[in-house]
């Protein structure tokens, strides 16, 4: 088989024949025939040969990777589409089993430092005792109201005094004495004790341990009794007295004339600055609206002195520093019945 050289190209041709010759025709002068089962192994060209392997890249990268798997695995598009959905559902799985764990591990913290925070302030406060049960050794007072006035009064004023504070006590009944009120009307003192933490209302007891009064010792039945102090504005001034409920009445009644011998001395309190003559009379039977009571006078020219009575209709013991004092009480005392 022959081919046409080029014209102006090439001068000769190659021809392979069935017996591995090559004869050249139409070449340079110079061309001859070669030989090619005579041709060293080196020389000889071998068409068929495979071309050299390129040679692998030393550098790993995950573009290399990728390539190389795609090379050798040949997945499909769907096969890849699947396994990512498979990833991104195990990753949800896992995040999923997290959750409860995570829930469970907060509220214990929560809970942790609650307690924690509550204990604190309960140590800080002194709440907690070495004996435990995290009660307050010094409860807070409890809010409590005065008792029921015996009879109606104008007006009404609260003190507060320290078991152990005479001088602010004797200072503040001073103060309610010296307020100017109408003629004829009475005004309630309510006496309000603080005994440590603990507040309460005056009783007969509190009050003439508050005076420094002595009562004899027969009269410790009605020391416990509740009681109203009040101030009578009268023509001669302001006049203090009280009233207290008598558990027996004869009783009480039988003490206080007992007392009379003493009780000039025993109310001089009472009196505050307001004079008294010097007397040795006798206390005098007195009736009112059919009420006997006991009255001394202690003063020529105003209406001054000690007045007791036990108004029967409420057993009520009544003292009052006047007779006009007295006398207004009763007709109350009647009123309120």
């Amino acid at each position: 088989m022959g081919t046409k050289p080029h014209k102006g190209l090439l001068r000769g041709y190659y021809l392979y024949n069935s017996k591995h010759s090559i004869k050249i025709k139409g070449c340079y002068p110079q061309a001859q025939f070669v030989d090619y089962q005579a041709m060293p192994p080196e020389q000889k060209q071998q068409p068929n040969q495979n071309p050299p392997a390129t040679p692998k890249i030393a550098i790993r990268t995950m573009k290399t990777d990728m390539d190389e798997y795609l090379k050798t695995a040949r997945p499909s598009l769907g096969s890849m589409i699947a396994q990512t959905s498979a990833g991104l559902a195990s990753d949800e799985e896992r995040e999923t089993n997290k959750l409860p764990a995570i829930i469970i591990f907060s509220v214990i913290g929560v809970a942790v430092l609650g307690g924690g925070a509550f204990f604190v302030s309960q140590f800080l406060k002194g709440g907690l005792s070495a004996g435990g049960g995290g009660q307050d050794a010094n409860p807070p007072a409890q809010k409590i109201s005065p008792p029921a006035p015996f009879f109606a009064t104008e007006t009404s004023r609260t003190i507060t005094a320290k078991t152990n504070d005479r001088p602010g006590f004797v200072r503040l009944m001073a103060d309610s004495m010296a307020e100017k009120e109408r003629e004829g009307t009475v005004k309630r003192i309510v006496i309000k004790v603080q005994d440590g933490p603990q507040e309460r209302f005056a009783t007969i007891s509190d009050f003439f341990d508050f005076w420094r009064i002595a009562p004899p010792q027969s009269f410790t039945d009605s020391r416990d009794a509740p009681l109203m102090v009040f101030i009578y504005y009268g023509r001669g001034g302001s006049r203090l007295g009280f009233a207290a409920r008598a558990r027996s009445p004869d009783r009480t009644l039988a003490d206080m004339l007992a007392w009379e011998p003493g009780l000039l001395t025993a109310f001089t309190p009472l009196f505050f600055d307001e004079k008294t003559d010097a007397t040795f009379a006798p206390f005098e039977d007195r009736t009112y609206r059919n009420i006997d009571w006991r009255y001394l006078k202690l003063s020529q020219d105003k209406d001054l002195g000690i007045a007791h009575a036990i108004f029967p209709a409420s057993n009520l013991l009544i003292a009052a520093m006047s007779k006009e004092a007295m006398e207004t009480v009763m007709n109350r005392l009647f009123d309120a019945r």
